[in-house]
């Protein structure tokens, strides 16, 4: 009876094959991961754009005459655009456009922050002076600066979860107001809607900001 010899594996060629099984698995794992990370980024700013055009179809829904602050931020009560159509959105070097307080590069009009947007772990402070309205800590908004509370406003934050308390995955939502006139005569009010988030990955300020002119039909 002849014996014949089967040939394994060696260890070494085990070992060759487990670090090949391993390599493909890590770059599995971390393209699942991108994926979700992208994911999540992608959905943040997609609520934060429904987010923005929520509030700024409210405003349009609402009455003049409602809309009234207590007061406007240095010279935004008496604003002036180059070009201005009030049932529109056409405008050119509007004044309330002009000042950037803290000199980020942001004009204040849309600009959520007083100081650099990149550097507040609390992202409830250091809100801008020249907010007309601006997120509670409960996600209600904050109304104190108009001669009375607007109804039915939508929340000034949400959340990509359930749960606003989780802080990475909110997103707020502020509103400034200016006026804008010719000679004596009002002739409508720009309303700017920031909203606003920090992306869950990368920590970094993300916002989507629009202008709705309201025209004083009074």
């Amino acid at each position: 009876m002849q014996l014949r010899s089967v040939k394994g594996f060696t260890i070494i060629e085990l070992l060759i094959a487990s670090i090949i099984i391993l390599l493909v698995f890590i770059g599995f794992l971390r393209g699942i991961l991108f994926y979700i990370q992208y994911s999540t980024s992608q959905k943040m700013k997609d609520l934060a754009s429904q987010t923005n055009s929520s509030f700024v179809k409210y405003f349009d829904s609402l009455p003049y005459n409602l809309i009234q602050p207590t007061s406007y931020y240095n010279n935004w009560g008496f604003s002036s655009c180059d070009v201005y159509n009030p049932s529109g959105s056409v405008t050119e070097n509007c004044t309330f456009t002009n000042e950037d307080s803290d000199g980020d590069s942001i004009p204040d009009f849309y600009d959520p922050y007083n100081g650099s947007n990149e550097k507040f772990s609390n992202p409830l402070s250091n809100l801008g002076s020249w907010l007309t309205i601006y997120p509670n800590s409960d996600g209600s908004c904050n109304m104190s600066k108009l001669n009375q509370p607007l109804p039915n406003i939508p929340n000034c934050i949400v959340s990509f979860k359930s749960d606003i308390s989780i802080a990475n995955f909110r997103i707020y939502t502020a509103v400034t107001i200016a006026r804008v006139a010719t000679t004596s005569l009002e002739s409508g009010k720009a309303i700017g809607v920031i909203t606003w988030y920090f992306d869950p990955i990368t920590k970094k300020y993300k916002s989507v900001q629009s202008v709705l002119f309201k025209e004083n039909n009074q």
